[in-house]
């Protein structure tokens, strides 16, 4: 895969899912109870109030876990790639911020009496795990990719499981959380290349081409 495909293939994976986020918030800001898709999964999902392993999964997406990876991701990619690592630095705070200062509030879903939609939990998993798919080098980025998908299934099950979310606001966390992430490396990839040195002038060759010769002579005489 180019980098021209890899960057457009994650620019449309982004945007998808940003987008799957807005309109499952729309749909919920009008009808918030359980849908068709939450009733089979909770009645598949056996409640678990008090469960360790759970609840280390779901810990995963504390704030701590987040800014340590944010930090880690920038680390890892500063030398390769410095617009990638301020996307990594930057995209998981900000999937967070979005998920519970602007989501959350706009859409007002709730789930025992508390805001719901969409899990926060979940949202700063997703982010996490993208960090890491994204900081690692092509060769281990399989294994990266399913140990990250992996995690972000299992804290989807978790915060089923132990009754904190919908099954939909769970998956709406996934979306968010990843779909953030790539559209900040995708924001910051754009804008590397406009910084770039001669950026500006790629587009003008034509316009600072040196002059043929025959027109030099018409000029010289």
């Amino acid at each position: 895969m180019t980098p021209r495909t890899r960057a457009s293939t994650e620019l449309t994976v982004g945007g998808l899912l940003v987008l799957a986020v807005i309109g499952a918030g729309l749909f919920f800001k009008v009808r918030p109870g359980a849908t068709v898709l939450d009733r089979w999964a909770l009645a598949a999902i056996p409640a678990v109030h008090h469960s360790g392993l759970l609840l280390v999964v779901t810990r995963l997406g504390s704030p701590f876990v987040v800014v340590v990876a944010a930090v880690a991701g920038f680390l890892a990619t500063w030398r390769r790639n410095r617009p990638r690592a301020l996307a990594l630095l930057v995209g998981p705070v900000l999937a967070v911020a979005v998920c519970d200062w602007v989501l959350k509030p706009a859409v007002g879903r709730t789930f025992e009496d508390v805001v719901s939609f969409p899990s926060g939990t979940v949202t700063a998993v997703a982010a996490v795990a993208t960090v890491g798919l994204l900081a690692t080098p092509d060769r281990w980025r399989s294994l990266v990719a399913a140990l990250g998908g992996t995690v972000t299934v299992l804290a989807c099950v978790s915060v089923v499981a132990l009754r904190w979310h919908f099954p939909t606001d769970a998956v709406a966390g996934l979306a968010a959380g990843a779909g953030v992430v790539l559209l900040s490396d995708c924001a910051a990839r754009a804008m590397g290349a406009r910084l770039q040195p001669g950026a500006g002038r790629r587009g003008s060759g034509a316009a600072t081409a040196e002059p043929r010769p025959d027109a030099e002579r018409t000029t010289t005489h």
